[in-house]
């Protein structure tokens, strides 16, 4: 049946710490006018499920102030504070690495995956289970995606149950918010499968399943995992349902995926590795799927069916001069590179990590202030890279001069 009052919500894609920062820019965006405590839902996967699990947990500390309370927008005036500069210190670290994954694989005591995990833990989320995170009336709901290993489904991780529409719901699961960030974000194969229990969870039957009821009672008692991107890259799945199941009007859509590499190139093509050919398979499917549901979201924008708004790493400012974007054509063209940064869990330099910021709270605003509000204001963007590029050279320049005269 369809809502009395239709929802809004926003879906973070994945894409490493490129799209941690990115989507940290977008919610830094949205917090500034309102629009975060607007929002009924947020879903994320993989990199954006990183800067939506410490806004989880860090809500309470937000210090809200009213910009229109009718509409439901608050403000929180400490967010740099409590969630953009703990996010990008984390994201300055590198939390896996291709010679760290081979040392945990051949280390029988342990995986990459469980290493990231505690990674997760120590520096950013703790051991804090997501149904010890309190409730606050200004908050959404959180969804972080994972992926199911046996039923190909898109398993939604939350503070309430874990679904995969297969095997059901399970309620008081007692997952931590690490071990949801380390589910969500867990490409295979070297840091997939993340395996739970969940013999002990209280299941409800689901009408949607097909698989036999003793595969269903196999699958509740161990579950492997991966991350949620495999299946919907843009996490997008659970709002933007049609028809009688349609529970959304407005959709929002922050996209840091990684553009398919033309042509294929790299070593592994040149050692002919079978490893590689599958690596390419994969990332052709994966470039595929999400082709299509961004063709489905934009038609749906066209069609009325959702307002709201799109945007993507990609996406060029000289689209939107109408509303006088917050980079100039000229700006935009210094921050084409970050198109092509890695989508690993590895850090960035200082400026990148500014500028990934920079650029996802430039194109939110391009998309918000064009297709959903135009009466917003316009903004001032969370960094000064020109400056800071300056102090940087200065700062180089004062060194080599010291050298120069022996201090």
């Amino acid at each position: 049946m369809v809502s009395n009052k239709l929802k809004k919500g926003l879906a973070l894609s994945g894409g490493g710490f490129r799209a941690t920062l990115y989507a940290l820019g977008s919610l830094w965006r949205m917090n500034e006018d309102g629009l975060l405590t607007e929002l009924d839902t947020i879903t994320s996967v993989s990199g954006g499920s990183i800067a939506v699990g410490l806004l989880m947990l860090k809500w309470e500390e937000l210090a809200f102030e009213e910009i229109d309370a009718s509409q439901g927008r608050y403000r929180a005036t400490n967010f740099k504070e409590v969630i953009a500069d703990p996010l990008i210190t984390f994201c300055s670290q590198t939390i896996t690495s291709m010679s760290r994954i081979i040392l945990h694989t051949l280390n029988p005591k342990t995986t990459a995956a469980t290493e990231v995990r505690k990674k997760y833990e120590t520096l950013l989320f703790g051991g804090t289970r997501l149904c010890d995170i309190p409730d606050h009336p200004l908050a959404p709901e959180f969804i972080f995606y994972g992926t199911n290993l046996d039923t190909g489904a898109s398993v939604r991780i939350s503070k309430r149950e874990i679904r995969d529409y297969h095997i059901g719901s399970a309620s008081e699961h007692g997952i931590t918010l690490a071990q949801a960030i380390s589910i969500s974000s867990g490409f295979p194969p070297f840091l997939a499968p993340i395996r739970l229990c969940g013999r002990n969870w209280t299941w409800s039957d689901t009408s949607y399943s097909r698989i036999p009821a003793e595969q269903v009672y196999q699958f509740r008692e161990r579950l492997d995992l991966c991350d949620g991107g495999l299946y919907d890259n843009m996490g997008l799945e659970m709002i933007w349902k049609h028809g009688a199941d349609k529970e959304y009007d407005s959709v929002f859509c922050c996209d840091a995926g990684a553009l398919l590499p033309v042509p294929w190139g790299g070593w592994l093509k040149a050692v002919k590795s079978k490893f590689g050919l599958s690596l390419r398979m994969t990332d052709i499917m994966i470039n595929q799927q999400r082709a299509l549901r961004k063709r489905t979201l934009m038609r749906n924008y066209i069609t009325g069916e959702y307002n709201g708004g799109y945007w993507s790493i990609s996406s060029q400012v000289k689209n939107f001069q109408i509303i006088d974007p917050l980079l100039s054509n000229s700006e935009a063209e210094q921050y084409s590179h970050l198109s092509n940064l890695g989508t690993q869990l590895k850090g960035f330099s200082d400026i990148d990590n500014q500028m990934l910021v920079n650029l996802g709270f430039c194109h939110s605003d391009m998309s918000i202030r064009l297709n959903y509000n135009k009466t917003l204001t316009r903004p001032s963007l969370p960094f000064d890279i020109n400056n800071d590029k300056d102090s940087a050279i200065d700062a180089v320049s004062e060194i080599n001069k010291e050298s120069s005269i022996g201090i």
